[in-house]
């Protein structure tokens, strides 16, 4: 008795498996066929503000800095490490001329050089204190100093998380 028992586990098992793995299948090809992408809207860029999509302005995006890596200071009283600040910056600008595009991309190491340099020269505390949208006007000042073709509208961030 104990026997059969076992014999028909082994055959239940695999067709259990079997029919787990067919309805994943299944469900994968039904969602591709729908047209829904799993993951597409776990995170999303920062959204144009309220002033841009009042005056309707085509606003253009220049995502070409990628995931920077800044090492901050200590905090202040601390003796360890100061945190890492993972950042993915990107700009917006009312334009669609390719010479100002140029000018962006010729100016993007320059630029993330000023990322690098505005963040690692203050500590966790500081930036926190300061706050983001302090953060951006400063930076779009120093950025928009720089430019001769145009002016950047505004400065977003899709990552901004601190690692301690």
């Amino acid at each position: 008795m104990n026997q059969k028992a076992k014999i028909n586990l082994d055959k239940l098992l695999p067709l259990v498996a079997a029919g787990i793995a067919a309805a994943i299948i299944l469900g994968t090809i039904a969602a591709f066929a729908a047209g829904k992408r799993p993951g597409v809207a776990y995170r999303r860029s920062d959204p144009q503000s309220a002033e841009e999509i009042k005056n309707g302005a085509a606003q253009t995006q220049f995502k070409e800095f990628g995931t920077l890596r800044a090492r901050l200071l200590p905090n202040e009283g601390t003796k360890e490490a100061g945190s890492v600040l993972l950042l993915t910056p990107w700009l917006s600008y009312e334009s669609t001329d390719s010479a100002f595009y140029e000018e962006l991309a010729s100016k993007k190491k320059m630029f993330s050089a000023y990322f690098l340099e505005f963040f690692s020269s203050r500590s966790k505390n500081a930036l926190l204190s300061i706050g983001e949208k302090e953060i951006k006007k400063r930076l779009l000042e120093k950025f928009n100093s720089q430019l001769s073709l145009g002016k950047i509208s505004a400065i977003y961030f899709d990552d901004y998380i601190f690692l301690d």
